[in-house]
């Protein structure tokens, strides 16, 4: 018995490391897997956003040399306003993406495409083109289609290498941030070109989540008002506008779902501008949705394991019981009982009182009444004795109406005798119905560790000793062992 106790609790630990060990390995599998997801979007937007700012450069790099080329034809020419060049300023629009192109004179005069004349002596990009500057003009938005365009410029220089005027052509940012991100992540993304300030240059929504988000507006303003919590990103973000760096951060544009983006931004390499991509966390890993499913899946499986190992614990548990526990009376069984008794002798060197105590003329019940009624007074017995002592005793049927108690840590002898007295005030209490309502008694005997033995064997004979003397002087009472008695037991 005491084998198969032993093997049943190591099976129990056994298997319960088990399922706490696969329950672990599994939660950092998917905390790696996450990680991993986390990263991989990262580097996505970064290596997308850092080839698209490459190629918007490159696309307004050509259009620069488109001018220049332009430009210094017409400068050969030593006459900057002439009906030739005004033609090509109309054949350029029909077949490029400039739009509004326009011959500037000295003074500020603008000749455009359309025939109209304008001075932009006041803007920017003029003074610079006729210092000799490659200029690109700050962003406007027009009232007609709501759209934000630039002006390049470039300086038109005759023979002599002076600058005689300037050709400058608009160019639709909008339109060129439409089509940037268009293949990532299934156009979800929202498209951004902002100045070191926070204002924002240019904004496409994306086709998931709209914000509110619109030329003119700022974006670390709007930042700050939807994210009260986390300065410290905020801060982050400006002073790598501000330093023209490039960064990836996680952020919430909508307080009742936080930390719901993320956006990813570089320099373009003009002016102070910087490209932006801001996409739903959601949308950056729907690639990995399958490892969703199969961490779900995981999920299901763990759950069951857990399952199947709580009512496997549950089973052993039960074994457990019934390998230590008497069926009848619900107390230790024998051999569970020696052994418990046994190891707290050893641990516990305190004073403990070991009680013996069996049914007084119990074979007359059982020849009397029957022997279901005499289990019946045995397991009432066994549900009386676990009220009368306390949690932490132990309390063992060792066989017919033999019963064993060990009082754990008694401050002295009297706490024995005070029990026992109590106990054989309560028992006629006990009324049995098939006896025809008639109680019981019982006889005690008691043995004190370590006084009168410090292990089971010993402890048992003395009290069992003590026991004989309780029936010879007449059963219904109590006899502790003495050791320096010359009978070896005082009787009660």
């Amino acid at each position: 018995m005491r084998k198969k106790t032993s093997q049943i609790k190591k099976y129990i630990v056994a298997t319960t490391a088990f399922i706490i060990a696969m329950m672990i390995g599994i939660l950092l599998f998917f905390a790696g897997v996450q990680q991993s997801v986390e990263k991989n979007s990262q580097r996505t937007m970064m290596n997308n956003v850092t080839r698209q700012s490459e190629h918007l450069r490159k696309i307004l790099v050509i259009h620069y040399q488109y001018l220049n080329e332009l430009a210094k034809e017409m400068g050969e020419d030593g006459e900057l306003i002439s009906q030739d060049h005004l033609d090509k300023l109309v054949s350029i629009s029909e077949y490029t993406e400039l739009e509004r192109l326009a011959l500037i004179e000295p003074d500020g005069t603008a000749h455009y495409d359309n025939g109209a004349v304008k001075n932009v002596y006041h803007r920017r990009y003029f003074k610079e083109a006729m210092n000799g500057q490659q200029t690109l003009s700050d962003p406007l938005e027009s009232s007609v289609d709501q759209e934000a365009r630039v002006v390049l410029g470039v300086p038109v220089y005759d023979n002599n290498q002076e600058v005689i005027g300037i050709l400058g052509g608009s160019y639709n940012v909008t339109a060129l941030s439409h089509m940037l991100f268009d293949d990532l992540f299934d156009g979800e993304g929202d498209t951004l070109i902002v100045n070191h300030t926070g204002k924002i240059i240019a904004y496409e929504d994306g086709i998931g989540e709209k914000t509110q988000l619109a030329y003119g507006n700022n974006l670390f303003t709007y930042y700050a008002e939807k994210n009260k919590n986390q300065e410290d990103t905020l801060n982050k973000i400006q002073e790598e506008f501000s330093e023209n760096e490039s960064g990836f951060i996680r952020l919430s544009l909508d307080n009742t779902n936080a930390e719901n983006y993320y956006m990813t931004y570089t320099p373009i390499g003009m002016n102070d501008w910087m490209l932006c991509y801001i996409v739903p966390v959601k949308a950056a890993q729907k690639t990995y949705d399958f490892i969703q499913k199969y961490e779900a899946i995981f999920l299901l499986v763990l759950m069951l394991v857990i399952y199947i190992g709580y009512k496997n614990h549950q089973e052993k548990a039960k074994l457990l019981a019934v390998a230590q526990h008497d069926t009848l009376t619900g107390l230790y069984n024998k051999d569970y009982t020696q052994k418990f008794i046994e190891q707290i002798l050893q641990q516990e060197k305190g004073l403990h009182g070991f009680i013996i105590l069996d049914v007084d003329y119990f074979k007359s019940v059982n020849d009397n009444y029957g022997h279901i009624v005499g289990d019946k007074v045995l397991s009432m017995l066994g549900k009386f004795l676990q009220k009368q002592f306390r949690e932490n005793d132990i309390l063992g049927r060792i066989g017919g109406d033999e019963f064993v108690i060990l009082m754990r840590d008694i401050s002295e002898r009297e706490n024995v005798e005070q029990r026992i007295n109590d106990l054989l005030k309560k028992i006629p209490a006990m009324k049995i119905a098939e006896m025809d309502n008639q109680s019981i008694t019982i006889s005690v005997g008691v043995a004190l560790a370590p006084e009168s033995g410090n292990t089971f064997i010993k402890l048992y004979r003395h009290a069992d000793q003590a026991l004989y003397e309780t029936k010879r002087a007449g059963r219904n009472g109590y006899s502790i062992y003495d050791p320096e008695q010359t009978d070896q037991c005082t009787r009660k």
